[in-house]
């Protein structure tokens, strides 16, 4: 591989198999997430969308195969990331700002006023004001509670944001106005976005591309539009069904 298409490449995954007993859930799994854009991740209950998501942030090792990051590499280092995990996973016993400021507890020397400030900042820009940082996540709203898990994932200036049904559980408005966050956050920090959803509108109104994880492999890769044109089987039925087509048509496709 060039050097160039290298530098495109934020994520790389080869030969990926993971099993859990008789259960092979990836059967040789190969995907390439490129650097900037927002990839949505779909596929059927149990396929392991969110399985894959872990095993690429190394929470779970896979069976066989390979997870690389080529850019990253290239210039010998490791990727920032930043998760958002499936309900926000939000410590129930910490304030919302003292949830973003974890990760800087966690990892850096900052002094106590500096972390505050940076949480601070952090939830500005996840869109939540000062009224809600000092309330405990079962005080506020669901759409309140991913906005900060975001707040969070964001805390450490990731390059690589991974994000596990965001919008899950959310009102339609809620929902767009999370969508149209993750699409600012994503164009004005030059972050790479590897989105697990069940979501239709997400898919049409925010991703770029989208990969189609179907009985073990990545079944379809691309623009929506081209996913659709060519699918067969559960990838038409889920594209083509009268969701998919209404989703389509709310986007302008």
């Amino acid at each position: 591989m060039s050097p160039e298409s290298q530098q495109d490449i934020a994520i790389r995954v080869r030969g990926l198999v993971t099993r859990f007993g008789r259960q092979t859930v990836h059967d040789g799994l190969d995907l390439d997430v490129r650097r900037g854009e927002i990839l949505g991740v779909v596929g059927p209950s149990g396929c392991g969308k969110s399985v894959l998501l872990r095993e690429i942030v190394g929470l779970d090792p896979p069976t066989e195969g390979n997870i690389g990051f080529p850019y990253h590499e290239a210039q010998g280092r490791e990727p920032r990331m930043g998760v958002m995990f499936q309900d926000g996973a939000l410590f129930s016993n910490l304030t919302v700002l003292e949830n973003v400021e974890a990760p800087l507890r966690e990892h850096t020397q900052l002094s106590p006023e500096l972390r505050s400030e940076i949480a601070g900042l952090k939830l500005a820009m996840a869109g939540l004001g000062s009224d809600a940082h000092y309330k405990r996540p079962a005080q506020i709203s669901g759409g309140m509670r991913k906005r900060a898990a975001v707040a969070r994932a964001l805390a450490l200036d990731p390059e690589l944001l991974f994000l596990d049904e965001p919008t899950a559980g959310l009102d339609p408005i809620s929902a767009e106005n999370f969508d149209r966050m993750i699409q600012d956050l994503a164009h004005s920090l030059g972050l790479t976005v590897f989105l697990v959803t069940h979501d239709l509108d997400t898919l049409h109104a925010i991703c770029d591309r989208v990969a189609v994880l179907y009985k073990g492999k990545v079944a379809a890769l691309g623009a929506i539009a081209d996913i659709a044109a060519d699918a067969e089987g559960w990838v038409k039925d889920y594209f083509s069904g009268p969701r998919g087509r209404a989703a389509g048509r709310a986007a302008g496709g």
